[in-house]
């Protein structure tokens, strides 16, 4: 029951995670080939391109993983889990996903306080913008990262204790 009062919001979420990665892939590419073309065609470039680029890589590369996540496609070591079978293999599932969830939730810790640090002594960057906001990135993926694994976490035991159905997580 509570999966379906979810189902609307959790695919509004996905599809923002989406778009979001589409708009910023986009820019990037963008940006790089018209940096590219400035400089080859017309020998001129803006100073700004630059570090933006390298921050839309950041953006991107953090939201692409937010998404591999989300599909149960990230890098994972899951030999074990080949192996086993029916309750077992929800056993190492569930160890796996509370592990996850256990080093993104300290690492999103990590985030904050560099958050804070650059909040406190960082500098400027692209157009004048705050460090701080550009790598905003850091926490709020590994966040969101940290709720889909202890979300994944409780499916599992709602399998295991036979509270739920079975279903692709």
């Amino acid at each position: 029951m509570t999966r379906e009062l979810l189902a609307g919001p959790r695919a509004a979420l996905h599809r923002l995670e989406d778009s979001v990665l589409c708009l910023l892939m986009t820019s990037l590419i963008l940006l790089a080939f018209g940096q590219i073309a400035l400089r080859n065609l017309f020998g001129i470039s803006f100073l700004w391109t630059e570090p933006l680029i390298r921050h839309l890589v950041l953006w991107c590369s953090f939201l692409g993983a937010l998404i591999a996540s989300r599909m149960d496609k990230h890098i994972r070591i899951n030999a074990v889990q080949l192996l086993l079978r029916g309750r077992w293999k929800l056993v190492a599932e569930l160890a796996a996903s509370l592990i996850s969830a256990s080093v993104c939730g300290l690492l999103t810790w990590a985030a904050c306080h560099f958050l804070e640090d650059e909040k406190a002594y960082g500098g400027q960057g692209v157009f004048d913008l705050p460090t701080w906001i550009l790598l905003l990135v850091f926490p709020l993926t590994f966040g969101f990262m940290t709720l889909r694994y202890l979300g994944r976490s409780a499916r599992c035991v709602a399998w295991l204790t036979g509270l739920a159905r079975r279903q692709t997580p």
